[in-house]
This record gives structure tokens, C-alpha cells and sequence, in this order.
């Protein structure tokens, strides 16, 4: 556990509050965490896990996000604080929404920055060279050059989901153990890569979500994406520039050094490839060591963890929403 979000996936334990501290037991009834509240923001069960009155009550009174997952990192729901705050902001997002000129340059600055974080991450990997992998790179190059001209948000979206599919096909190359991937598929995931990348993905898809309802943002309305009901679209523009900084390379360092193995997997008929207990453990811990990584901030080349880069973006964000600053700058990672 790191301080502001902790993880629970332990199947059958129970979150219970003893006086000022959070105390997390196993079905044996062992201890498996004792934290104080005031070290928390967020608190990500998975799966049959059990909040007492009494804990999910001083949660949410101390302004704890409590966020409920299927045991695979699915999203089932959510329950957090209101920023009585924000209101004002809020209201000039929705105006901001109306304004087609607004929301393409933004999503033209979300495409770009995970276009360029995608080339660069496979160039970082491409050692040995591959032909296969220096394919997907120029590939991406083009992308990139293509998201200049683009005229509307649906031609964003489709230049956009060319060079993931390229992307992809870059990272096959990479992975230095065969675990059956091809490409990206996902609902369900056919292959145990896809999985990790799904869980993966929708772990980090939280953290942005309440980074965008911490600067007192409604994480449901977009740029990029569409706004749909019941989906953070806001949270799904600014995931992009750090889905591969963060998530893909943890799969493909536990895949590479061979600290995930096909035997941490199971395949349930519904769900497709779904990855044991001890394997989310794993991995939940190595995302967490991720998001600690330091990295240049875009606009004051100051060096922040991944996690604090994402609160900075929403900030930067927000500072748009309130004609604080003229263009978004994604973080970049070389």
C-alpha cells in the first residue's frame, strides 16, 4: 500500500474502522493492513470484499473515494464525496462542451501526446532493432503527421485507432515470452497479456477518474471520446498519454522477466483469460511502483511522479475549463 490509494483484492476480507485507523482482516481474520485514514484518498476493493457500516461511513465522511471492482478490475460502482466547490468550474466545462473548436484542439493535443508516447516507448524497446518493430514506428510517425490535418473529432478518433492497432502490433514484437498475443482484444481478454492489459487499464482508469473529481471536474464529459452515460469520458481523454507509460510497461516487464507465467492464469468461459489472486497482487503492486516514477513536468521541466503528473494534467485541464491557459500540453515520455 502506498499513501493515498490502497488495494484489496484478498477474496473474503473485511474493511472495518478502529477508532481513527482502517483495518483490513482476512477471512481467517488476520490482519492484512492497519492504516490510518488521514493517509488516505481512495480505498479499490475487488470482488467479494466486505465494508462494515462503521468504515464505509468515516470514508466517506473523511472524503475517501470508495471504488468497487470485479475481481477481474471491472467497473461495478463508486462512492465518493461531492466537490460542493465546484459548481462554477463545473458549469464552464459544459459550456466548453458547446464550443466544437475548443474540444477538437484539445483532442488534437490528447491524439498527439499518445501517439508520440507510444513511438517513443517502442523505440526505447526496439534493441535489438526488428523490422517488425521499426514498421510499427514509422507507422506511428505518419500517425502522428496525419493528426495536423485532421478536421473534425471522428477523423481524430479513426487516425487514433490506426495507430493503436500499429501500436500493437509494435509490442507483440517486444514481449520476449510467447503468451498468445496477437493484438489487442479485450471483453473478454483471449490471451493472458490482454487481461493484464485490460486489469491494467482500468486500475489506472480510476486513479485519472478521481484526479479529474479532485480539481472539481465532471469526469463524464469529453473532448475525445464520446459522452455516453454511466462512462468517465473525461478520464478516458486524459488516460491516453499515460496508458503505455504506465501500464504497458509493467506487463511487458513482468512478462519479459519472466515474473508472469501462463500457470497465473485461468480461463472462465464467460469471462475469457482472467489472472489468479496472487497475480493481481503482483501486478496491483508493480502499477503502484510505477506510478511512483519520476518524470519531467511538461510545462515547468520539474521532475513528479506519474501519479502527480496525472493530478497536474487535470489541473491544467481545469485551468483551460477556466480560460487560465490557451493549449494543453500532454506529458511526454522519452
Amino acid at each position: 500500500m502506498e499513501t493515498g490509494t490502497i488495494y484489496v483484492n484478498a477474496q473474503g476480507s473485511r474493511l472495518t474502522r478502529v477508532g481513527e485507523r482502517l483495518v483490513i482482516r482476512s477471512k481467517e481474520n488476520r490482519i492484512i493492513e492497519d492504516v490510518p485514514f488521514f493517509r488516505l484518498v481512495q480505498v479499490v476493493v475487488f470482488g467479494n470484499v466486505e465494508l462494515t457500516g462503521a468504515a464505509m461511513g468515516k470514508l466517506i465522511k473523511s472524503g475517501i473515494d470508495i471504488i468497487f471492482l470485479t475481481i477481474t478490475g471491472r467497473f461495478k460502482y463508486r462512492l465518493d464525496n461531492f466537490n460542493k466547490s465546484a459548481i462554477k468550474c463545473r458549469l464552464s466545462q459544459y459550456q466548453k462542451s458547446l464550443d466544437d473548436a475548443f474540444r477538437l484542439k484539445i483532442a488534437r493535443s490528447i491524439v498527439k501526446g499518445k501517439i508520440l508516447n507510444s513511438k517513443n516507448w517502442l523505440v526505447k524497446r526496439n534493441r535489438p532493432a526488428s523490422a517488425d518493430v521499426s514498421a510499427s514506428i514509422w507507422k506511428l510517425k505518419s500517425a502522428l503527421e496525419m493528426t495536423e490535418n485532421a478536421c473534425s473529432i471522428d477523423e481524430l478518433m479513426g487516425i487514433e485507432g490506426i495507430a493503436a492497432k500499429d501500436y500493437f502490433s509494435g509490442l507483440k514484437h517486444v514481449l520476449k515470452q510467447d503468451l498468445g498475443f496477437n493484438e489487442r482484444n479485450r471483453r473478454p481478454p483471449r490471451d493472458p497479456v490482454n487481461a493484464m492489459l485490460s486489469f491494467g487499464y482500468m486500475l489506472l482508469l480510476n486513479y485519472v477518474t478521481s484526479a479529474i473529481e479532485q480539481v472539481g471536474l465532471d469526469p463524464m464529459l469529453a473532448n475525445l471520446h464520446a459522452v455516453q452515460d454511466r462512462r468517465p469520458s473525461l478520464a478516458l481523454d486524459l488516460i491516453e498519454e499515460f496508458r503505455c507509460s504506465v501500464v504497458d510497461t509493467v506487463v511487458t516487464r513482468l512478462v519479459n522477466l519472466v515474473r508472469i507465467q501462463p500457470r497465473d492464469f485461468f480461463y472462465d468461459s464467460r469471462k475469457g483469460i482472467r489472472m489468479r489472486e496472487e497475480a493481481i497482487g503482483l501486478f496491483i503492486s508493480e502499477i503502484q511502483a510505477r506510478l511512483r516514477a519520476r518524470f519531467p513536468d511538461p510545462v515547468t521541466k520539474k521532475q513528479f511522479s506519474l501519479k502527480d503528473l496525472i493530478v497536474k494534467q487535470a489541473y491544467q485541464y481545469k485551468s483551460l475549463i477556466l480560460n487560465e491557459k490557451t493549449d494543453y500540453q500532454a506529458v511526454i515520455i522519452t
